[in-house]
């Protein structure tokens, strides 16, 4: 990274530190819950529908450091609006609401700050 994206990763340490802690734990949870529930086919396909998107944008964060803040801000954004939505449509047990709703609010905060 050039001298610019330095400064943009250091103004934005905190809030990116805890998006890429919260993206993890809401892909980690997510996975669990998906591999908890294989036994069940309608319930598989509504958890799949709704939160492998979410799960992977979330676990992809982390190999995009090195890019530039742009398309970093890009995948935020869109981890923010598919976590959104998803804790937004509900049934979800409490560990899978709570990881969706803590990225969705972390990334949105992150997107705050870099204006």
């Amino acid at each position: 990274m050039g001298h610019t994206d330095d400064a943009w990763f250091t103004r934005y340490a905190d809030e990116l530190a805890a998006c890429l802690v919260d993206a993890r734990a809401c892909a980690e949870t997510c996975e669990t819950y998906l591999r908890e529930i294989t036994h069940d086919p309608d319930r598989l396909r509504r958890a799949v529908d709704a939160l492998v998107a979410p799960a992977a944008v979330s676990r992809v964060l982390i190999d995009l450091l090195d890019q530039p803040p742009r398309l970093i801000l890009a995948a935020v954004a869109l981890c923010r609006d598919l976590t959104s939505t998803a804790s937004r449509d509900g049934g979800w047990p409490e560990a899978v609401s709570a990881a969706l709703g803590a990225v969705a609010t972390s990334a949105g905060a992150l997107l705050d700050s870099a204006g």
